[in-house]
C-alpha cells in the first residue's frame, strides 16, 4: 500500500513539474479576437506559435526550439500557403509562393541561404505550366523550358553557370522551329542559327550580333544537305 501511495505522489510531483515549466499564452487584438498563441518551456519559447488576422483565419505559424525560430508558415486569408521557412544541415531553406490577384498560382521558387535553387516554376492563369528553370547556387543551370498558353513546349535552353549555351525553340503546333547553338562567354548570340519548316526541313540560315539578327538566308532545297554539312 505504501508503495502505491509513493508511485501516485511521484506522478502527481511529475505532472505538476511538466504543467509548472510548459505555459500556453495568448494576445489579443482590441477586438478581442486571438492574435497570437504562444508555447513556452522553461520560459523559452518552444513548440509551435501561431499568429492569427483579426477576422480569425489562420496567418502564420512558427515553431521554436529553446527559443531559436526553426521553420515557419505564413498563409493566405483563403489558407493557400505562401511561404514556408526551415533550417536543414545549417541550411536556410524557404519556398515562396507567388500568386495572381485573381488568385491562381503564378510562381514558386526555392531559395537556400538567400540564393535560388532548385527548380523553380511558373503558371497561366489556366493552372498550365508557363516555365520551368533550374538554379545551382542562384544561378541558372541546366534546361530552362518555356511553354505556350495550351500546354505545348515553346522552347528548351540549356545554361551553364548563368549563361545559355543552347536552345531549340518550336512553333505552337509542337514541330522545331529555330536552334540557337552559337552563344559567346557572356551568354550572347553571336553567330549562325538554323531556322527549320513544320515538316522539319532546313529552311533559313540566321546571323546574329550579340543576339540582333542582322541577315536571313533562305536555303535552296537542292542544297540543303551543304547547309547541314557546314552549320
Amino acid at each position: 500500500m505504501q508503495s502505491f501511495i509513493k508511485i501516485v505522489c511521484l506522478a502527481i510531483m511529475l505532472f505538476l513539474s511538466i504543467t509548472a515549466q510548459s505555459q500556453e499564452t495568448r494576445t489579443f487584438y482590441e477586438s478581442g479576437t486571438v492574435h497570437f498563441e504562444y508555447r513556452y518551456l522553461n520560459n523559452q519559447l518552444h513548440g509551435t506559435t501561431k499568429e492569427y488576422h483579426e477576422s480569425g483565419e489562420i496567418k502564420a505559424e512558427l515553431i521554436y526550439k529553446a527559443s531559436k525560430l526553426i521553420a515557419k508558415k505564413e498563409f493566405r486569408r483563403n489558407g493557400d500557403i505562401e511561404y514556408v521557412l526551415k533550417y536543414e544541415d545549417g541550411k536556410k531553406v524557404e519556398t515562396q509562393l507567388e500568386y495572381y490577384s485573381s488568385g491562381e498560382l503564378f510562381r514558386q521558387r526555392i531559395l537556400v541561404n538567400g540564393k535560388r535553387d532548385g527548380l523553380e516554376i511558373e503558371f497561366y492563369r489556366n493552372g498550365k505550366k508557363k516555365a520551368e528553370r533550374n538554379y545551382q547556387n542562384g544561378k541558372k543551370e541546366g534546361s530552362a523550358k518555356g511553354y505556350y498558353v495550351h500546354g505545348k513546349l515553346q522552347g528548351d535552353w540549356i545554361f551553364k553557370n548563368g549563361e545559355p549555351s543552347f536552345a531549340t525553340l518550336y512553333y505552337s503546333t509542337g514541330e522545331k522551329w529555330l536552334i540557337h547553338s552559337d552563344f559567346d562567354k557572356d551568354g550572347l548570340l553571336n553567330g549562325v542559327s538554323k531556322e527549320f519548316d513544320k515538316k522539319g526541313n532546313l529552311k533559313a540560315i540566321r546571323y546574329y550580333q550579340d543576339n540582333e539578327m542582322v541577315k536571313r538566308r533562305r536555303v535552296d532545297p537542292w542544297f540543303r544537305w551543304w547547309w547541314l554539312l557546314w552549320y
